[in-house]
């Protein structure tokens, strides 16, 4: 399983509208289309950047860490929160607020 740690909004951004599946305990995993990546800049010591997922109208995925997969990223858990919904899906966000590594 890839840790979180080693993937950034740039690597994310390489996989804008591919698909992710979710595993949520049913037979099929929900597929989950990567819509957005927005990257903010609060200082150089934070990395902050949010994901948009859409998915389906249902299932909907309660807020939860769900366990994602992916053809080139791998697998990996991600906390989604439902955002929105409207008659072509439902939206979901993760953040990521972290601070950066000190570089060598």
């Amino acid at each position: 399983m890839e840790t979180l740690d080693k993937l950034n909004a740039k690597i994310f951004a390489e996989q804008l509208h591919t698909r992710f599946k979710a595993h949520v305990g049913n037979p099929e995993p929900v597929e989950l289309e990567l819509a957005e990546v927005n990257e903010r800049t609060t200082s150089p010591q934070v990395e902050l950047f949010s994901l948009i997922f859409r998915g389906p109208v249902t299932p909907i995925l309660v807020q939860h860490i769900h366990h994602l997969e992916h053809d080139k990223l791998g697998k990996f858990d991600l906390f989604l929160t439902p955002i929105g919904q409207d008659e072509n899906g439902t939206s979901y966000e993760a953040i990521f607020h972290r601070l950066n590594k000190p570089q060598p």
